[in-house]
């Protein structure tokens, strides 16, 4: 599917035109990142809509929209619609060349860019696959290594195209698209933030030997094998209170510097979900989505939401600007407080938990006040069958909490 989506936009746009009066060249663009030690390229269309630009980067079947661009000159400011990060680049006619800035990290947050006009293939290389690697994937992370941890691989390919993701147990790795040429593979996904680039070589047994890039801070090896009865652990078993609590306790800001606690008045006999969220966590950005439709559908039979932030930066004025753009985003109805930072504070914050072993986590609090169900992580969009599962076990646990009076 995603490639029909890919071949409908490049039909659409193969006479290329100047978007405004800006020289811009419309139609398919090949995006590049370089990271320190690799490149990780991308897709993405330039339209002209009623005289401003709008460009619409393409992950598979992810097409995200983004519109607050500005031109000064010869130069173009592309703020992300989501994330706080940005692009700040010069055009020339079919090219762009400039820096591309995440601001949701301290360090390792700037990034060389360029793009070029006219190209709709993602990577380089030849175009024969000599494998396919269609199916499911038992997956480990940094294997023989104090911090191996399991995944399941999902892969699609078609000739020697490949879309796919991986399933973590605090998520998993959004929309993922590349290629396979001869023995190896290539994937990539950039949702405005995140920089992920897989690559692997499938051994003469079929193994599949690969590397694993996140930006310009994380490095790891993985491993995969095929295996259709592979399962992750009960995402139910992960987080859970410690002996002798049977709720949570907190008192957090909310965007306008309101402190909220579970034990307010609004949440008494209220079935209660309480999401632990960062603004900067992409999983946690297909969650808002759906539970901010999941308030809208049963707020009036008595479910409430509380979204706790934990984010990159202490400051409340950063976390306060990132989580009234994430209301906008998605008319959200509920509380965003401000929980403080991630890391050991996190868990301090929420010292009734046995950790925070994953963002999202989401605590289900009954009417009673009571903690009856943890779940860590979240199966988003990109999982396809995983996702419609999540959102119907969620659905029905809310309807089974919001029956018992």
């Amino acid at each position: 599917m995603f490639l029909l989506s890919i071949l409908l936009f490049v039909f659409a746009f193969t006479h290329a035109s100047a978007a405004n009066d800006e020289g811009l060249e419309t139609g398919m663009w090949r995006g590049v990142i370089q990271l320190k030690d690799e490149t990780l390229p991308f897709n993405f269309l330039l339209t002209d809509s009623a005289g401003a630009i709008v460009i619409t980067i393409i992950n598979a079947e992810e097409k995200i929209r983004v519109t607050e661009i500005t031109v000064a000159g010869d130069s173009l400011f592309i703020h992300m619609p989501l994330f706080d990060s940005e692009f700040r680049v010069k055009y020339e006619p079919g090219k762009m060349t400039g820096l591309f800035l995440n601001h949701t990290r301290r360090d390792n947050n700037v990034f060389p860019f360029s793009a070029t006009a006219g190209i709709s293939g993602r990577f380089e290389g030849h175009k024969e696959a000599g494998v396919n690697i269609s199916g499911k994937w038992e997956c480990d992370f940094s294997p023989g290594t104090a911090d191996s941890s399991k995944a399941i691989g999902e892969f699609v390919q078609t000739g020697y195209q490949l879309h796919g993701t991986f399933l973590t147990t605090s998520g998993d790795y959004r929309y993922l698209q590349g290629l396979v040429f001869g023995d190896s593979l290539a994937l990539s996904a950039f949702d405005g933030s995140h920089l992920f680039l897989f690559k692997g070589v499938v051994d003469k047994e079929g193994v599949i030997h690969g590397r694993f890039f996140s930006g310009n801070h994380w490095r790891e090896d993985w491993i995969a094998g095929r295996n259709e009865k592979f399962e992750l652990p009960d995402p139910y078993s992960i987080t859970y209170l410690k002996p002798g609590y049977t709720s949570l306790a907190f008192s957090f800001p909310d965007v306008n510097r309101k402190m909220v606690s579970l034990t307010d008045p609004a949440f008494k006999n209220k079935v209660v979900i309480v999401q632990i969220m960062g603004t900067w966590c992409p999983n946690c950005m297909d969650e808002t989505e759906y539970y901010s439709r999941l308030y809208n559908q049963f707020h009036q039979e008595g479910l409430e939401i509380i979204g706790i932030a934990f984010e990159r930066f202490p400051e409340f004025e950063k976390a306060q600007a990132n989580l009234k753009r994430l209301q906008q985003k998605f008319g959200i109805q509920y509380p965003l407080l401000f929980g403080g930072q991630t890391g050991e504070s996190a868990a301090k914050a929420l010292p009734m938990l046995n950790g925070i072993n994953g963002y999202p986590t989401s605590v289900f609090i009954d009417r009673a006040g009571k903690v009856r169900n943890i779940y860590t992580g979240i199966n988003g969009p990109a999982t396809g069958d995983a996702y419609e599962k999540w959102k119907d076990d969620v659905n029905a646990l809310i309807e089974k909490l919001l029956g018992e009076k």
